[in-house]
Formats: C-alpha cells, structure tokens, sequence
C-alpha cells in the first residue's frame, strides 16, 4: 500500500462525487481531506490487520477488497468483498476502544481514501445529516449479519451452497460461473468441511445439475438450485 501526501484534490473528488457528501459543506470536505490521505494499494496488500487499533475509516474509490479473518488453522475466513463506493471500518470509529474487526487485503490493484478517525467523528458530530447517512450504514450491517446467522443456523449445507453459487455466480445460462472465493474458502465461510462442500458438488454432478470440465464451473439446471433455496 502507498499513502500519498500531496493528494487533497483528488480526496476532495472522491468525496464529492460520493452521496453521503452531497451536502456537506465546502469547509468541512476540506478539512476532512486535509487530515487524510489518498492510497494506492496493488493485488495481495494488506491494509488492515484484525485486531489493530483503527485510526481511519477507508473509503474505496477503485479496485476490490476483501475483509477476512484467519481460522485456527490459517485458512482464509472471507466475511465479504468491498468494491468502489464502500467503505470499511466507519463503525468501528465509535468503539470505545476502536479495534479493526477483520484484517483487509487487496484482490486487485485499487485506491481510496483512508480518512483520519478523529476528522470522521467530528464531522458526524457537527452535521446531522451526515450522521444519519453513517447511522442507516451501521443499521443495515448489522441487519445483513444478524439475517446471515439466521441463514447459517437454520439452513442445511446444500440449502447454504445452492443460495451462495446462485447470488455470488449469477449464473446466465450454461456460461461458466466465476465464483471470488475458492472451494476451500467458501467451505470456511458457509460453515462446512471441505469434504461436504465436494460431497455436495459431486451429487450435483450425478444429477446433471452442474459440470464442471477443465476446472470452469457450469450451472446446468439453474431451476434445480433455485428449488433448494426456495426449501
């Protein structure tokens, strides 16, 4: 990751052309971005680590990110991807004592604002409007979690696998299915053994309901899928 000094101008444009700023004054954008700092981060940087005190938020103006933990075994525990116009750690600025909730690495080359914790804070202490914006962001994350529970502690494995192929692929016909997680990780994050995660495929496999030859996964009977989240 590269931090830039001399990049006000390009904070302020990514500032502005995002909605939670469309009313913020021209003093406080300023002083915002003159606390902070633009970067440049490349595939494989880690921007955070769990655990570390958090003194920024990160906007993300380019290039996606993925927040992780490790298992203890050292496998990847993907919480989620973060894409232009995200952000990462704005909730965590109000902790009593604000720690990074998961470690942030770059799964391509990208930039963004890396915003002072101190600037953030007062800014949603002066302006109303723009606490709101940060207050409807927390609520909806933590809506998303606490309904990912539900679905991890009331579905069975395939019913997890099925609804995750279909939102994270989007499957068009029998094109292949780019899935941003490999089989292993997917397994950490569904919460199921390895060996389910093949057992599962491998049924799917008999069925005709996927192939996929040459290591490109194909949605054959989407309809199928689709029957099991519907369960």
């Amino acid at each position: 990751m590269t931090i830039v000094n001399s990049a006000s101008a390009l904070l302020i444009s990514a500032l502005r052309s995002h909605p939670w700023f469309a009313e913020v004054g021209e003093h406080a954008v300023l002083e915002l971005a003159q606390r902070s700092r633009w970067i440049r981060f490349e595939a494989g940087d880690l921007l955070f680590t769990e655990g570390q005190p958090a003194s920024a938020c990160l906007l993300v103006c380019a290039g996606r990110l993925q927040g992780l933990r490790y298992t203890a075994e050292g496998s990847d525990k993907v919480f989620g991807h973060v894409g232009p116009g995200g952000w990462l750690s704005v909730a965590t600025l109000f902790e009593t004592t604000p720690r990074h909730l998961h470690s942030v690495r770059a799964c391509t080359a990208g930039t963004g604002c890396l915003l002072d914790g101190e600037a953030f804070r007062r800014l949603c202490r002066d302006d109303a409007r723009f606490a709101v914006q940060v207050l409807s962001f927390s609520a909806h994350l933590i809506r998303h979690h606490t309904d990912q529970i539900d679905w991890l502690t009331s579905s069975s494995a395939e019913e997890r696998l099925a609804e995750y192929v279909l939102r994270a692929g989007k499957p068009q016909g029998s094109q292949p299915v780019v899935l941003p997680l490999s089989y292993s990780q997917i397994a950490v994050k569904l919460g199921m053994r390895a060996e389910t995660l093949s057992r599962i495929f491998g049924k799917w496999r008999r069925l005709g309901w996927i192939s996929d030859r040459r290591g490109q996964l194909c949605i054959l009977r989407v309809e199928s899928l689709q029957g099991l989240v519907a369960l």
